[in-house]
């Protein structure tokens, strides 16, 4: 019978990581932490029952990656001794090196940054067993293994908040697709589902509509990451590793293939922040009442009009905007994917159908308005 590992509470890690500090990082083997042991295997950085130093290690460095970086980060790194060159470092001259990467004197780490340091580790570490559980529970649904029903739901939470950022992805595909394919449609006096009309229609001005409309998806996007940030820490939490770093990767390459830098995303973002509801009527007023947003809306309709291939099913190599709509789907698809292994878990054998996209209504609104010239 397997052996039932107990989750370490929090006052147990910490008296390991204290004596971690105390004893040193290279004397592990001299000394025993059974709570970071045990966090170990319970998150499969080690499958024995005799304690990893490598193993240990491991952890403590993705708990201290918590931390978030800069002075604290560096700190705890070398309280720790998990600088390159300082496992076998005393005590005492990890401290005043921790001290001098907090900036300040070395009693004064000692006696209120050392131990709070130590706490957020222990927090990292508990962390790390949270989404551990999270992450188990969707292997279990996958297999269709029981699985904690508390958990399932916090695995639907995650996802909403995946989907939260989807939506306007999609819309920033459709978008730009929609501003590529009007400006490659045939001239016409007429909007093309309504040809007994007789308001001026002008395919150049269609198009930059979709523009603006894209912007906003794109400004949507960037404020919905942040929030994602915020509430999850910026951790995509999926099926494996892999598809965790191509989720990821979609997402980079969203805000690169584009001529917008990071105060400009940042502009943008706090603008749609500080608008009414985050409406698009509102935050368009709010660029075009500024000259850097006008600046920006210049600049962005400029890189929509940059696109010169046939139409959307024949991108041209090197376009920049059939780039992004690519990165677009990718992230779509691959949320979509992770999503259906879980969903038939409260859906069993459910089959869903492929949604309808934006150009396929459209073709359909031609077709029952044939268009006249």
């Amino acid at each position: 019978m397997p052996v039932v590992i107990g989750e370490p509470s929090f006052e147990a890690l910490l008296d390991d990581l204290r004596l971690v500090r105390e004893k040193g990082l290279g004397n592990l083997r001299r000394y025993g932490v059974p709570a970071l042991h045990a966090a170990c295997q319970l998150t499969e950085l080690s499958t024995r029952q005799d304690q990893e130093p490598a193993a240990v290690e491991r952890l403590l460095r993705q708990a201290v990656e918590t931390l978030g970086g800069g002075r604290s980060g560096e700190a705890a790194e070398y309280s720790l001794g998990l600088v390159t060159g300082t496992k076998l470092w005393n005590v005492t001259d990890r401290r005043k090196a921790a001290a001098k990467a907090q900036g300040v004197a070395t009693e004064t780490f000692r006696k209120t940054y050392e131990t709070q340091l130590l706490q957020q580790v222990a927090e990292g570490v508990l962390a790390q067993l949270h989404d551990w559980r999270l992450r188990s529970t969707l292997l279990a649904m996958e297999r269709r293994h029981p699985a904690d029903s508390r958990l399932a739901v916090q695995w639907v939470e995650r996802f909403e908040a995946y989907y939260r950022i989807w939506t306007p992805v999609w819309q920033l595909a459709a978008d730009l697709q929609a501003a590529v394919a009007t400006r490659r449609a045939p001239p016409t006096a007429h909007p093309p589902w309504d040809p007994e009309s007789d308001e001026p229609y002008d395919l150049e001005d269609q198009a930059r509509g979709y523009a603006r409309a894209a912007l906003y998806a794109y400004t949507r996007y960037h404020l919905e990451l942040r929030k994602f940030m915020t509430r999850h820490g910026g951790l995509w939490l999926l099926s494996n590793a892999e598809v965790e770093q191509q989720v990821a990767d979609a997402v980079y390459r969203i805000g690169w293939h584009n001529p917008m830098n990071e105060d400009d995303d940042s502009w943008l973002r706090r603008h749609l922040a500080d608008s009414r509801h985050e409406e698009p009527q509102h935050f368009a007023h709010l660029v075009r009442s500024s000259s850097v947003g006008v600046a920006i809306l210049t600049e962005w309709q400029e890189y929509v009009t940059s696109c010169t291939c046939p139409g959307n099913d024949d991108p041209a190599e090197g376009c920049q905007v059939h780039a992004t709509i690519q990165a677009c789907q990718d992230f779509c698809d691959l949320i979509d994917a992770d999503w259906l292994k879980i969903a038939d878990w409260y859906q069993p054998a459910s089959q869903p159908r492929r949604g309808v996209t934006g150009e396929e209504l459209y073709e359909r609104r031609l077709q029952e308005h044939p268009r006249h010239t």
